[in-house]
């Protein structure tokens, strides 16, 4: 029993503390050596005094009242020189741990013999002072204004949504459950919601599901949550166990439907407006095309086949644009049903010092993607949601034009040159022995599709 007892002492004794913490007769002291370049400003070389308890939990709350201010003085550290601007406010944090709050710490009893209670409410800093400590600390390292918006938009709704708690009480359900809680709340960027405030968001009941935000939102929710424990435990010197580390969250699979033929003529019938407008469902529609190739097109990639007598758009990497694989390079017929609708005089009349056909490519990518899967969608009569679930957006015009080809029974080769997939799986050795089809060959794909 006694060799237990002793046993237990100097296990207890040897166990590694806290950074700024010692332990002196079993009491707890707080102890922090200055910067050298501080150090010669004030003079102290180090602060150290008790924190009056014996108790390593209740030290340990004591202790991180100083932190913010130890991380303050040690922004300077590493300045060769300080104005006299920056000297004052050191020396004024150096009195801070001198004075102020070593006397409200000399307020508190000293209790011996057994560790403290100490009130759970009460031990350690709340959510909302840390995460401003990272966002000062992040801010100091270039954060940009984008991200601190971001930040501060995700701290106000986990305070709506789990409240303000003490770091220490945080466990991985109350971040389970407020992942799930961010992964059924509306996009802010539509209407209704665009006019609520969060408060009413996040007291909404069920939203639905086509008004859902994306499934990447939570991920980018768990990925901050995750920054903000390396930031206590690496930069304010925590320790703290880290609960969003058990936590994965799975993107919901998302299946992309088809439209029916009446569909896509309701839509092309109302796709009217502005030039992009206009022409990229047509053109999505009838060339199976992906959005960001419809919207880098320039003047230089609408091509005429004297042959052929027909006109096709050469998809190319030129100017910087960015595709998404090698087999994106091709040539892409043009339906006459383009053709008619007047896409080639609207190609000459665009001034030849234009970049881009359409116009500013980062605003027409983020424009028509809200415009066709909200606007264009609902003024057509047309469903986000088929019936069997899968979801309708500007991306299943591909969709729709790959199921239409296929559907006519036409070689599937064909069909991946033109939408520009790769059509060597499957083939084994024999692929590298395939080449590009000629453009007869396609137009008669192309020529094909019907709705």
């Amino acid at each position: 029993m006694l060799h237990k007892l002793i046993h237990k002492q100097t296990s207890q004794v040897l166990r590694p503390l806290p950074l700024y913490l010692e332990l002196r007769s079993r009491i707890y002291y707080f102890r922090y050596r200055l910067p050298a370049n501080i150090a010669l400003l004030v003079n102290p070389n180090e602060i150290r005094f008790s924190l009056r308890t014996d108790s390593l939990n209740e030290a340990y709350s004591r202790l991180h009242q100083f932190l913010p201010i130890i991380n303050s003085i040690k922004r300077y550290s590493f300045q060769k020189s300080l104005t006299a601007v920056e000297q004052s406010h050191v020396k004024t944090q150096v009195k801070q741990l001198l004075g102020s709050r070593f006397e409200i710490i000399l307020d508190t009893p000293l209790i011996q013999g057994h560790p403290l209670e100490v009130d759970s409410m009460s031990v350690g800093p709340l959510f909302s002072s840390i995460h401003d400590e990272m966002m000062a600390y992040k801010k100091s390292k270039g954060l940009t204004d984008k991200m601190c918006e971001a930040y501060l938009r995700y701290k106000n709704l986990f305070l709506l949504i789990s409240g303000d708690k003490p770091v220490s009480q945080l466990t991985t359900r109350h971040f389970k459950d407020y992942l799930l809680r961010i992964s059924d709340l509306p996009r802010k960027n539509i209407k209704p919601y665009s006019a609520m405030s969060w408060e009413d968001i996040v007291n909404l009941g069920a939203v639905p599901e086509r008004d859902k935000v994306a499934a990447k939102t939570a991920k980018e929710h768990l990925k901050w949550l995750q920054g903000l424990y390396v930031f206590m435990n690496f930069q304010l010197d925590m320790k703290l166990e880290n609960p969003t580390k058990a936590i994965k969250v799975k993107p919901k699979t998302v299946r992309y439907g088809s439209f029916e033929d009446h569909e896509v003529n309701q839509v092309i019938q109302n796709s009217k407006g502005e030039a992009w407008q206009y022409w990229l469902p047509r053109l999505a529609f009838y060339t199976g095309a992906r959005r960001g190739e419809l919207v880098n097109l320039q003047k230089k990639n609408i091509k005429f086949h004297p042959d052929l007598e027909r006109y096709y758009i050469q998809i190319t990497n030129d100017d910087n644009k960015s595709l998404k694989t090698e087999n994106a390079l091709r040539l892409v017929p043009i339906s006459l049903k383009i053709i008619d609708s007047g896409f080639i005089d609207f190609v000459n009349r665009v001034d030849s010092n234009q970049s881009f056909l359409f116009g500013d490519t980062k605003l027409v990518t983020n424009r028509i993607t809200d415009w066709f899967n909200h606007k264009l969608l609902e003024n057509s009569g047309v469903k986000v949601i088929d019936d069997i679930g899968q979801k309708r957006v500007f991306h299943s015009a591909r969709h729709t034009f790959i199921t239409k080809a296929i559907q006519q029974n036409v070689q599937p080769q064909l069909v991946q040159e033109i939408v520009g997939h790769d059509k060597s799986q499957g083939l084994g050795i024999t692929a590298r022995y395939t080449h590009r089809f000629s453009l007869k060959e396609l137009f008669k794909v192309i020529d094909l599709i019907v709705y």
